[in-house]
């Protein structure tokens, strides 16, 4: 009997270490197939990525600095090397460095400083105030996720922003360890020291905005891109992404060295925020217009003062209300010697919205802004399309491409305008914007002099940080092979999160 009930014993244990055997095994496997269904998605569909440089901003980050300006209370983003920056909407210099203003030396944060929100110069012991730290202070770049898959079943779309293996290696003889950074292979390389022709090749990843595609003629010219011998127009998602701000109303500069607005007559109040212009009361019939009163370039904040080009593709656009009596606005846009007017009629007139080209009608629609309303109008002109719409509807688009190249300048000269005939009006939430403007560089001009033709798997990418981004200007293209896939979202810092145009 003690016999039987010792071997049903041990056989309870051993049916009890089989089960514990059993769960630690299905463990194992669940963790084991779960990593390998995880690298399989990194290979193969999904993988994320962190944005080292600028030469994407502002549509994404690296490693920048978060800028207050002490004059405007506008924010921006600088990069991480400025030592000072100007500010977009004021023009107000900052210092961005970190050293301490009185003697030099380093400062020292007292970390972590968003805890803390103060720092010190440990040889002076001046103190600096956090609203000062914090413009000094490094961020991380950001992190996006890339669609590795999309491309097998799509094909690349200009203005896709993607991911690719640069062209360039950093190679390594593996007979004497000289290196050659940022080389272009090709078979029969050897090396310059020994003359060998093994190498370790170690690849980068870099992420650009597509602009050419294989088999195309292409050309920058005067900040715009041209295929084939026709400008290229950008879809409404990708352009409102790469609209600039160069001012905004809503931030008023307790320091100016010139005007913002320049005024002809008595009828125009300058409000901190806001304008208004009342040619209704003095029986004036002429039409009373406002200049904006700075040039506009594309210099940047992230860019601090680096060199500029003067902009002719711009908009503008404001919140606007008409007491009852008013008769029309006017906006005005000059790019070089054209000049393009809107007219917008109220309600209280017979009338139609008109666009005129150098005092010529070129376009009408049937529209009339209602008095007494709030309006929010904008327009603009970019990549010779010129575009007005009114509480977000578009009223008309007029193309203005001849289907000749232009002469090449070295920059453009534009005016903004804004007022109209006998009306009383308030104009508030102001904001101006300059286009991206695609240049040439001191370290590659490739595409902007002449005009270059890609091969039938070559790809041409640009930065949307034009003034200072490594791309085919420099390199010239990018082979179909190299391609990783279509960068989609934003998903660190969580601030930025967003689907990327």
């Amino acid at each position: 009997m003690t016999d039987l009930k010792e071997k049903q014993a041990i056989t309870r244990n051993k049916e009890k270490t089989k089960k514990r055997k059993g769960k630690l095994r299905e463990n194992i496997e669940s963790i084991a197939i779960a990593v390998a269904i995880a690298f399989a998605i990194r290979y193969f569909v999904v993988e994320a990525f962190k944005i080292p440089t600028g030469s994407m901003a502002t549509t994404l980050l690296g490693e920048h600095k978060n800028v207050h300006c002490p004059n405007c209370d506008w924010f921006f983003y600088a990069d991480r090397q400025s030592d000072d920056a100007l500010c977009p909407n004021c023009q107000f210099k900052i210092n961005l460095s970190d050293f301490c203003d009185a003697c030099g030396n380093r400062i020292r944060h007292n970390w972590p400083a968003w805890l803390w929100r103060k720092g010190h110069c440990p040889r002076c012991q001046t103190a600096v105030a956090w609203s000062d730290l914090s413009n000094r202070l490094i961020h991380g770049g950001n992190r996006i996720v890339v669609n590795k898959f999309w491309y097998k079943f799509k094909d690349p779309q200009r203005w896709d922003v993607m991911v690719f293996i640069y062209p360039l290696y950093d190679l390594t003889c593996k007979n004497c360890s000289a290196q050659f950074p940022d080389t272009e292979w090709r078979d029969g390389f050897r090396c310059h020291r020994c003359g060998s022709t093994k190498f370790s090749k170690k690849k980068k990843n870099y992420i650009k905005r597509l602009v050419g595609l294989p088999g195309e003629k292409l050309q920058i010219v005067n900040g715009d891109i041209y295929i084939n011998d026709k400008i290229q127009r950008k879809p409404d998602s990708v352009q409102k992404t790469l609209w600039m701000p160069v001012y905004n109303s809503n931030y008023l500069a307790k320091k100016t060295d010139t005007p913002v607005w320049v005024t002809n007559g008595n009828a125009w109040k300058i409000h901190d925020t806001s304008i208004t212009l009342d040619t209704l009361s003095q029986e004036d019939s002429d039409t009373s217009l406002v200049t904006f009163g700075r040039s506009v370039s594309d210099q940047n904040g992230y860019n601090s003062h680096s060199g500029h080009n003067e902009m002719g593709d711009v908009k503008i656009s404001f919140d606007v209300t008409l007491l009852k009596g008013s008769q029309s606005l006017t906006l005005v846009l000059e790019k070089n010697n054209d000049i393009f007017t809107a007219l917008i009629p109220a309600d209280s007139i017979d009338g139609k919205t008109r666009l005129l080209k150098n005092g010529m009608s070129v376009l009408e629609k049937d529209f009339r802004l209602q008095t007494s309303q709030q309006h929010k109008i904008e327009f603009s002109n970019a990549d010779r399309m010129v575009c007005l719409s009114i509480n977000g509807n578009k009223v008309f688009s007029f193309d203005d491409d001849d289907g000749v190249i232009p002469d090449l300048r070295s920059s453009d000269t534009s005016k903004i305008r804004f007022g109209g005939t006998r009306v009383h009006a308030t104009f508030g939430n102001i904001n101006i914007f300059h286009d991206i403007y695609y240049t040439s560089l001191s370290a590659g001009s490739w595409g902007t002099t002449k005009p270059v033709q890609l091969g039938e798997k070559d790809y041409f990418m640009l930065g949307d940080n034009s003034r200072n981004s490594n791309d085919s200007r420099v390199w010239k293209f990018v082979p179909e092979k190299n391609i990783v896939g279509k960068a989609f979202f934003v998903f660190w810092p969580p601030n930025t999160m967003k689907f990327i145009k």
